[in-house]
């Protein structure tokens, strides 16, 4: 019977639309992972770095999957941009969390812990909103952060939740 399944799935073609899905959502996936690991990143501030790198990678493999052209100058703005909407989440697990790093050893640990979950959530949130920016029809061009500020608010929310 498992074998019936499986060969059902294999004769099913996927359409150009799932295929792509499929390819964001793992892109994603994958970003989060990364962003989870730079924010564990023991030195203070850089660990900032390495999350928003890994934000800014994201985004362009996203675009790419849309093919939409997406340059690294105004992902970085936007990124900083979008980061700026999650002010609150941002100052209080971002940078107390980078700045925790400082105190010797159990400060390592608690500021990791926190800016990891940071990271993951707004990796995460960040990759949600560009994907349905892009699905409404939308490009790098109309990119409005004041337009996706509560999406972007509320994929934060969920995702910490989790």
């Amino acid at each position: 019977m498992a074998t019936t399944t499986m060969a059902k799935n294999e004769n099913k073609a996927e359409t150009p639309v799932e295929i792509r899905h499929q390819k964001v959502a793992e892109i994603i996936s994958s970003s989060v992972k990364w962003s989870a690991a730079g924010g564990v990143v023991p030195v203070p501030y850089l660990d900032l770095l390495a999350i928003g790198a890994v934000q800014v990678q994201m985004v362009r493999k996203i675009a790419a999957a849309y093919a939409q052209d997406a340059d690294e100058q105004n992902l970085k703005a936007l990124i900083t941009a979008l980061l700026g909407t999650l002010a609150p989440a941002a100052v209080s697990t971002g940078l107390l969390g980078s700045s925790v790093k400082l105190i010797p050893f159990s400060g390592t640990l608690i500021g990791s812990a926190g800016m990891a979950a940071f990271a993951a959530a707004s990796t995460y949130a960040i990759g949600k909103v560009f994907v349905r920016h892009f699905e409404g029809g939308g490009s790098m061009l109309d990119f409005s952060v004041d337009a996706i500020k509560k999406d972007l608010q509320d994929e934060f929310a969920s995702a910490s939740s989790k």
